[in-house]
């Protein structure tokens, strides 16, 4: 497989290693998607790291670390979240990225769509969230 700038990226690792890394990561996704299902913070944070190496990406902004991070400081929880096309990829030995549609409902009678990513590096502790981002979709131009 090759892009635009050249070859893309390979590994080479023991057997079963990118399978047993998008196994694991795929774990963590389903474990942070069922914490928001369950509005239970707690379990949502545990599957993020908590260093200086947390991004958080935004259409409006690029933060690194959990200082002043809303999931952290707010209680607000999307009525609905409907998730589709989850996907994960491993992109180098430890490192995997995920990738999901949603349509979230954050309150009754308003309707949110978008695309939402992760990469997840490997811990001590397991699989966990170290970059994530969230993009909700334009809105359809307004009809005359």
């Amino acid at each position: 497989m090759s892009c635009r700038y050249g070859p893309a990226p390979t590994f080479r690792t023991a057997t079963g290693t990118a399978a047993r890394d998008s196994t694991e990561a795929l774990a963590t996704f389903r474990e942070n998607l069922d914490a928001i299902h369950k509005r239970d913070k707690a379990h949502y944070l545990a599957t993020y790291v908590h260093t200086e190496r947390l991004v958080r990406h935004s259409p409006t902004a690029l933060e690194t670390g959990d200082e002043g991070w809303s999931a952290i400081t707010d209680n607000a929880w999307p009525d609905t979240l409907i998730v589709r096309d989850m996907r994960v990829v491993p992109i180098a030995p430890g490192v995997v990225y995920g990738y999901y549609r949603y349509i979230g409902v954050p309150a009754p009678g308003d309707t949110l769509t978008g695309v939402s990513t992760r990469v997840f590096v490997r811990t001590r502790e397991g699989m966990r969230i170290t970059v994530t981002a969230s993009w909700n979709a334009a809105a359809p131009p307004a009809r005359k």
